[in-house]
């Protein structure tokens, strides 16, 4: 039986379908970009870190990858501690303004110390031009694992996780940064030392893609032509490649259509593209079939607005507007029908 096309498995990095013999071996556009076994060094040392091999002593523990880097597990060998490496991709590293715009995003991503952010606290570069840099690595799972997983989440414990990382946003504008790759696949949720069963901690990781705005504006031309993010979770203006218009409202959208994603198991657009308008109108069928409560379609209407305009004015803004939400669907007197 043919697969539709609402149904298809698609890559969390890029957005693109998952088919066949394809999945069995990853996403072919991702693997075009980086390269199934893309060379990395022949020791795996880098400085003072080393990459981990997984059980069979030869695969290295691979924990993701983007449009300009992998992330492995490595070990600090000054410290014993375990971190998360990512690695600037060899299509890249021969490019000095590659290497330099990797080292700015990692200067920017390690300016943000928050309790909801996964901490960059090193960087560095081979003889051979290799860019990398430490993160803290955190154990647990992303969000789009405990979706698969759980299935969908209640409205109430998906508006905690929209408020976690709305934290986080409001920590990253107060440095004047915009993440622009805001997804499921790119927030972690660890164990909570609370005893409460249902208490999550969300971690933002992957700030690699991360930029200052006023960086953004110093770039020229160039930057506004250049699409960066996951097209299914990206704002209207990310893939109209309008970089000088891309602020924290582009996060907000994103952030809306993770939430989307936590309460129905999908995005809102999916198949979206680079170039490619989508449709004006909000597919909210999808909201009513999952049994979405009306204050969480309002403020899901609000977050996804097709212009940044008509979207919460800052993450603090956001940030209110859920605590709202979610305290009118807890009230006891609020019925779901």
């Amino acid at each position: 039986m043919s697969q539709s096309e609402a149904d298809k498995v698609r890559c969390a990095e890029c957005g693109a379908p998952l088919q066949g013999e394809t999945s069995k071996l990853g996403c072919l556009n991702c693997l075009l970009l980086g390269g199934p076994n893309e060379p990395v060094s022949e020791n795996r040392r880098f400085q003072d870190f080393e990459i981990c091999c997984r059980e069979d002593g030869v695969t290295l523990d691979e924990l993701g990858r983007g449009a300009m880097g992998i992330t492995y597990r490595a070990r600090d060998l000054t410290l014993g501690s375990l971190v998360a490496l990512k690695i600037i991709s060899a299509r890249y590293s021969g490019d000095p303004d590659s290497r330099e715009r990797f080292r700015r995003e990692a200067r920017a991503a390690a300016q943000l110390r928050h309790p909801n952010v996964a901490a960059v606290f090193h960087f560095g570069e081979t003889e051979t031009g290799r860019c990398f840099y430490a993160m803290e690595l955190i154990e647990g799972e992303t969000v789009e694992a405990y979706v698969r997983r759980n299935r969908l989440l209640p409205p109430y414990l998906a508006l905690e996780v929209a408020v976690q990382v709305a934290r986080a946003l409001i920590a990253a504008e107060a440095h004047g940064l915009v993440h622009r790759d805001l997804k499921p696949s790119n927030l972690m949720i660890v164990r909570s030392e609370s005893r409460d069963p249902d208490a999550l901690v969300v971690k933002v990781i992957d700030f690699g893609l991360a930029k200052s705005v006023a960086m953004s504006s110093a770039e020229g031309d160039e930057t506004r032509v250049r699409f960066s993010g996951t097209p299914d979770f990206a704002s209207p203006e990310q893939l109209r490649a309008e970089r000088a218009s891309v602020d924290t409202r582009s996060d907000i959208y994103s952030l809306g259509a993770t939430l989307w994603y936590l309460l129905c198991g999908r995005a809102p657009f999916r198949g979206s593209s680079a170039g490619k308008p989508r449709a004006e109108a909000l597919p909210v069928e999808q909201l009513a079939l999952a049994h979405v409560p009306d204050p969480v379609v309002t403020l899901l209407r609000s977050m996804l607005a097709s212009e940044p305009g008509g979207r919460p004015s800052s993450a603090q803004a956001l940030l209110t507007e859920l605590q709202r939400c979610r305290q009118v669907i807890a009230n006891p007197s609020f019925s779901f029908t």
